[in-house]
C-alpha cells in the first residue's frame, strides 16, 4: 500500500462515524516516528480530508506528535449551539457570538493550558450532562466507559455505542476488502445506519 493510499484509509477508518454524519467531530493523533503518520498526512491527508469535505485544526504538535481536531462544520455548529452547549461554554470562557472559528480558536488556547480541556467531550457530540458530570468528577457513579464515560441514559448511550460499532466495523471490513478510501466515503455517507 503506497502512502496515500495508507493515509487515506488511515483516516477514513478513524473518522467514519464523522463522515458518515453521526458525529461532529474526532480527535486523531499523528505520529512522527518511523511510521511518519505525520509526514503522510502532510503530503496526502490535508488534501482527502479537503476533499471529502472535512475540516480540521491542529490542538496540539511537538516533536513527537501532532493531535488534530477533524470535524464537520456545519454538524459541529448544531452541537455547539444549542442552548444547553452555547451556556456552557459561554459560561467558561467562550465567545457570546456564534462563531464556529472562535470556537476552535477558544478550543485551541485551552487545549494549550490544559492539555485536554474537559469540554472536549462537547466539541465531540457527546452528551452535554454527561460531560458535566465528568467534569464535576463526582462521587456520581459511571454507568458504563466507551466512547465517553455514561453518567445518565445509559440505554441511549447504549444504542449510540452500537451504531458507532457498527459503522467502524463496515468500515474497516470494507478496508480489509480493498474498497478505495473515496468510495469507502461515499459509502458511508450514503448508508442508513438508524435502523
Amino acid at each position: 500500500m503506497n502512502d496515500k493510499d495508507y493515509i487515506e484509509k488511515f483516516l477514513v477508518y478513524n473518522l467514519s462515524i464523522v463522515i458518515e454524519g453521526s458525529k461532529p467531530s474526532a480527535t486523531v493523533t499523528l505520529k512522527k516516528d518511523c511510521d511518519n503518520t505525520y509526514g503522510k498526512w502532510m503530503e496526502h491527508g490535508r488534501k482527502f480530508i479537503d476533499n471529502i469535505g472535512l475540516n480540521y485544526i491542529v490542538l496540539r504538535e511537538d516533536l513527537n506528535s501532532a493531535i488534530l481536531l477533524i470535524y464537520n462544520a456545519e454538524i459541529l455548529k448544531s452541537y455547539l449551539f444549542t442552548e444547553k452547549s452555547y451556556q456552557f461554554l459561554t459560561g467558561i470562557g467562550y465567545s457570546l457570538d456564534q462563531d464556529l472559528e472562535s470556537y476552535l480558536s477558544k478550543l485551541k488556547e485551552r487545549y494549550s493550558l490544559y492539555h485536554c480541556p474537559h469540554e472536549l467531550g462537547i466539541f465531540l457530540g457527546y452528551p452535554i450532562n454527561d460531560v458535566k458530570d465528568f467534569m464535576k468528577c463526582t462521587s456520581k457513579q459511571c454507568l458504563m466507559c466507551g466512547y465517553w464515560k455514561v453518567y445518565n441514559d445509559l440505554d441511549s448511550a447504549v444504542k449510540v455505542f452500537e451504531k458507532y460499532d457498527t459503522i467502524k466495523k463496515q468500515a474497516a471490513q470494507s478496508i480489509i476488502h480493498g474498497l478505495q478510501a473515496h468510495d469507502l466515503v461515499y459509502k458511508l455517507k450514503k448508508i442508513d445506519y438508524s435502523a
